[in-house]
């Protein structure tokens, strides 16, 4: 439950990037407005190609084992989008994320209630979730502190980026602790 909500906490703070970061970006690529609905619908976009066809994987692989790879694909190119030299580097980094994020919450959702005794699921799941909201405020918090700074000369949006690349690498750490689901 607890690496589920971890793994809900960064789907939900990359998902909420979008809105705290569109002012930094616009002005960081000198993007008019027109620009950068492509940046910010990106993702969506990716999520809503990770939402339909992931599933299938999991059905063949594993819950527990989709779940680690979706993690991983968002994880993964978040971070290369930290280091996304342009809009176009965004936009493509931004949809193949969008594919990890788009199926990670179907993926928790099938994965708990595999896993989890029906006597106790709902209660589980809800903290799963609730961990997993916490994630918006951070968002927005962090990005407060780390927007109008630079450490060690790097822009502090892309740290917002680089600390929502790591919900995979905690969930990996926790993952001898995962259970796999049944098939």
């Amino acid at each position: 439950t607890i690496s589920a909500g971890i793994g809900s906490f960064f789907d939900l703070f990359d998902i909420f990037l979008a809105g705290v970061l569109a002012t930094v970006l616009t002005q960081q690529f000198q993007l008019t407005r027109a620009a950068l609905p492509p940046i910010i619908g990106s993702s969506f976009v990716g999520m809503f190609f990770g939402a339909t066809l992931l599933g299938r994987f999991a059905d063949v692989y594993g819950r527990r084992r989709a779940f680690l790879v979706t993690l991983g694909i968002y994880s993964l190119f978040t971070l290369l989008g930290a280091f996304g030299p342009s809009v176009a580097v965004l936009i493509v980094t931004r949809f193949l994320a969008g594919i990890g994020i788009g199926a990670e919450p179907l993926l928790v959702d099938a994965y708990l209630s595999e896993l989890l005794p029906a006597r106790h699921r709902g209660r589980y799941t809800a903290w799963a979730y609730a961990l997993g909201f916490i994630g918006v405020p951070a968002a927005g918090f962090l990005a407060r502190i780390l927007v109008p700074q630079q450490p060690f000369g790097i822009d502090g949006w892309r740290w917002m980026f680089v600390a929502g690349s790591l919900g995979a690498a905690i969930v990996w750490v926790m993952r001898a602790k995962l259970p796999e689901s049944p098939r």
